[in-house]
């Protein structure tokens, strides 16, 4: 047993027309006589009867009417249909082996790569922004990172002033509502599915 996803992607934008007629012919013939798989549902002679009408119909396109382009189209929608029936019966029979399901022609998802503790920020820099009881931060691009964590505190002497939190999905971020001629502490966290945040170094500004 494995955890392997069998691809249904057969789109356009993955599989021309004639790609779509070449990987269809490659399951028909790595699935015939597989013997991981007895009894393709549907069946490969279904699969191939849909791939000769559809090539029939590819073969008319390039100098044929807008008729033969929706009867073309209608063919590439039944393959796909069938391609997907089949993928359905692949999987299940495969119990998500990924080396059975490559030997049938399909294709597998990519697994998620896992992302662990990100990189700390580096070059985080604070400067008055565009009203007056503002400042913008920006840092560098910390890889993997879906959003930022951004954070300030008014410096005070103990040090012990609790930090507030704003969430960007960018690098930069503009914090309002902060108060004329105080000194404040500012710092960023690339920020993922993993819980841990690496802080960058803290850097101080006075807000105009």
């Amino acid at each position: 047993m494995g955890n392997s996803k069998i691809s249904k992607d057969f789109s356009s934008t993955k599989f021309t027309d004639s790609g779509l007629s070449t990987k269809s012919s490659y399951i028909a013939d790595k699935l015939t006589d597989n013997a991981a798989f007895p009894s393709p549902k549907p069946t490969i002679a279904d699969l191939k009867a849909a791939i000769v009408l559809y090539n029939l119909a590819l073969g008319k396109v390039e100098y044929g009417t807008k008729e033969d382009t929706v009867n073309k189209n209608n063919l590439r929608a039944a393959l796909v249909a069938l391609l997907k029936e089949l993928a359905d019966y692949v999987q299940t029979t495969s119990g998500g082996d990924e080396a059975l399901i490559l030997s049938t022609g399909f294709d597998v998802n990519k697994k998620p790569s896992t992302v662990g503790e990100l990189d700390k920020p580096e070059n985080l820099t604070a400067k008055p922004g565009s009203n007056k009881g503002t400042i913008m931060l920006t840092c560098d691009v910390v890889d993997y990172a879906n959003f930022y964590e951004f954070e300030y505190r008014e410096l005070s002497p103990a040090g012990n002033a609790i930090w507030i939190q704003k969430t960007s999905t960018k690098r930069k971020l503009q914090i309002d509502g902060l108060t004329s001629g105080k000194q404040y502490e500012f710092r960023v966290a690339g920020a993922g599915s993993y819980p841990t945040r690496v802080w960058s170094e803290i850097v101080t500004s006075f807000v105009l």
